[in-house]
């Protein structure tokens, strides 16, 4: 290939170092908050970390100027009012420091921030800004005449805490509103996050379970087998898998599929492994038309049915039948997936593709139900649908 056609590669920008491998200035304060981080979370504290990288980057230089305008701006307008300026320095630094401060510890801890630990700490609270307000108010006293006058001081709270304590109340009530909001925000977010990623692991799970090598091979020994003694099934063996390898690989790649295309997709599975256990296995599939229209995250289906043959019928000697069944009762798609096969063992615990199922369909408002059958196990998805159906939650 001639220079000229070969791609041009894009220039990758390294990320920036760590705060403890930077200046002076960066290292010092990684050591004072090297404390703080160890008690957050895994991912809050990389959050942390990078926000505090930003902040102490050339690029966070705005931030903080914007912060000092900010503050000066907010000094020059109280001593407008006549307010003494170490008061009115005061008073600016609680607001423009102590406010992001505030919301930036609900944005990066937001479980402590839900409206029951709210609660908890509302009497604090307001017993602590009630303090603050007057000993600004005091403050206030002393700056005007140069003395503090107990007499003239409680003619003042007199006159004006009538105005001073609802005031302080509903600065903050507001402040813990906002608090609680940026966290219900935030947890929403991470929520969603939380979801997409466990999706994502879940898609790759399955494809990496389908494609497993003693799957494949296993297979593509009985279908080298049945070519060279000429076997008559060896075509059908083949169209399944390629059909189950093409298909599941489209379908986990998808947000959203239809409980009919991936039962297409266990059809082509049940194949296969009909091919290699023979007459030990045997399957039914039956679903209405409206439960079969109906959307869900992909795998789930797939999933149970993989348990069912390697768990249920594989380890039974005369196999069994599986049987998947999918309706609509009421406002909630039913999808049964029974087999009469080996059952469970005893101390049986569920394993990672079951607590996946349990943990995606918690996110849709559904749940998994797996119980022992007479003979077998039965495992039934519940999940809400729309009063009008089609699509779940």
């Amino acid at each position: 290939m001639p220079p000229a056609a070969l791609p041009r590669l894009r220039r990758v920008k390294p990320p920036p170092p760590p705060l403890s491998q930077g200046n002076r200035l960066q290292r010092a304060y990684a050591a004072w908050a090297a404390p703080f981080y160890e008690r957050l979370a895994p991912e809050q504290r990389e959050q942390a970390e990078l926000l505090d990288r930003f902040l102490y980057s050339r690029r966070g230089l705005g931030v903080w100027l914007g912060l000092l305008g900010a503050l000066v701006g907010s000094v020059a307008g109280l001593r407008q009012l006549d307010m003494p300026w170490p008061l009115a320095l005061l008073l600016a630094l609680i607001v423009w420091l102590g406010l992001p401060l505030a919301l930036l510890a609900a944005w990066l801890q937001p479980q402590k921030f839900a409206l029951v630990e709210l609660r908890r700490r509302m009497l604090g609270a307001v017993l602590l800004g009630l303090a603050g307000a007057l000993t600004g108010f005091v403050a206030g006293h002393v700056g005007r005449h140069g003395q503090l006058d107990p007499a003239r001081l409680g003619e003042e709270l007199l006159a004006k805490g009538l105005l001073l304590a609802p005031g302080t109340l509903a600065v903050v009530a507001g402040l813990l509103a906002l608090q609680w909001g940026l966290a219900r925000v935030r947890q929403e977010l991470l929520a969603r996050a939380r979801e997409a990623r466990q999706a994502s692991e879940a898609r790759l799970k399955l494809l990496q379970a389908q494609v497993q090598p003693h799957f494949v091979f296993n297979t593509l020994a009985a279908l080298q087998h049945w070519v060279d003694t000429g076997d008559a099934r060896a075509p059908a063996l083949l169209r399944s898998l390629s059909a189950f390898l093409r298909g599941s690989t489209e379908l986990l790649g998808r947000e959203r599929v239809a409980l009919g295309e991936e039962l297409a997709i266990v059809r082509e599975y049940l194949h296969v492994m009909q091919a290699r256990l023979g007459g030990r296995l045997r399957f039914e599939l039956v679903a209405t038309p409206e439960a079969a229209a109906v959307a869900l995250p992909p795998g789930l289906l797939l999933t149970l049915v993989e348990n069912a043959v390697e768990h249920g019928i594989a380890p039974a000697v005369a196999g069994g039948l599986v049987r998947v069944q999918a309706h609509r009762e009421g406002a909630e798609l039913q999808l049964v997936v029974h087999d009469d096969g080996a059952g469970l063992a005893a101390g049986w615990q569920p394993g990672t593709g079951l607590a996946n199922v349990r943990e995606r369909l918690a996110h849709h408002g559904g749940r998994l139900e797996l119980r022992a059958a007479a003979p077998g196990t039965e495992a039934r998805i519940v999940l809400p649908l729309p009063a009008a159906g089609g699509e779940a939650p």
